[in-house]
C-alpha cells in the first residue's frame, strides 16, 4: 500500500497535469487522495511546496525514462534521435498533457522563485543531457550552443503537440535538429 505522502504526490500530479496547478484546489486534492487536511499539512505546509514536490518528483522520472531509454542506442546520433523517439512517444500517450515545467512556469512566473527554480532545472537537466550526446559529434563549445537549440526546439514540439495536437512534432523537430547537427558536424571535419 502506499503511504499518504505519496498519494498525495500522485493526487497532485495527476490534478495539476490535468487542469492547472491554481485551477485545482487543496480541497480537490485531498478528496480525490481520500486523506486528511491534517496529513497533506505534515508533508506539504503549503501548496507551493507541494508543487515543487510535483515537479521534483516529475523531473527525477522523466530524467531516469529519457535514460533509460537512451540506453539502447550506440551512436551520438542514434542517442540525438532517442530523445525525440521518446517525446514521441509521450506525445501519443493517451493522457498526454503537455509540459508541466512551462505550465508551472506560466502559471507562477514572478511568484515563487522554489517553483520556478525547478523548473528551470529541469530544463538545465534536459539540455546538459543533449549536451552530452552532442559532444561527441561536434566537440564541447559547439555541444553547448546546439543543446540550447535543440532543447528549443523540444520546447517547441512539445507545444505543438499539446496545443496543436501536432502528435508527429518530435519528428518534425527532429528533421530540423537532424540538420543542424549535421552541418556543424560537416564543418568539423572540414576545418
Amino acid at each position: 500500500m502506499k503511504e499518504k505522502r505519496q498519494i498525495l504526490i500522485d493526487t497532485a500530479t495527476r490534478l495539476f497535469s490535468q487542469d492547472g496547478y491554481h485551477a485545482v484546489g487543496i480541497d480537490r486534492i485531498l478528496a480525490e487522495a481520500g486523506v486528511a487536511k491534517m496529513t497533506l499539512y505534515k508533508y506539504f505546509p503549503s501548496k507551493k511546496e507541494l508543487v515543487v514536490e510535483v515537479l521534483e518528483e516529475r523531473m527525477t522520472m522523466c530524467a531516469n525514462s529519457l535514460s533509460l531509454f537512451l540506453e539502447k542506442f550506440e551512436t551520438p546520433m542514434d542517442k540525438l534521435h532517442g530523445v525525440f523517439m521518446w517525446h514521441d512517444k509521450w506525445f501519443r500517450e493517451v493522457n498526454f498533457t503537455g509540459c508541466m515545467f512551462a505550465a508551472a512556469a506560466a502559471e507562477f512566473h514572478g511568484t515563487d522563485n522554489a517553483i520556478l527554480r525547478t523548473a528551470a532545472s529541469q530544463k538545465k537537466g534536459l539540455t546538459d543531457l543533449v549536451k552530452n550526446v552532442l559532444e561527441p559529434l561536434v566537440g564541447k563549445s559547439v555541444a553547448t550552443k546546439l543543446a540550447r537549440q535543440v532543447v528549443m526546439l523540444l520546447d517547441g514540439a512539445t507545444l505543438a503537440a499539446h496545443v496543436a495536437g501536432r502528435k508527429n512534432a518530435a519528428n518534425d523537430a527532429w528533421s530540423v535538429a537532424q540538420e543542424i547537427v549535421l552541418l556543424e558536424h560537416s564543418k568539423l571535419q572540414t576545418a
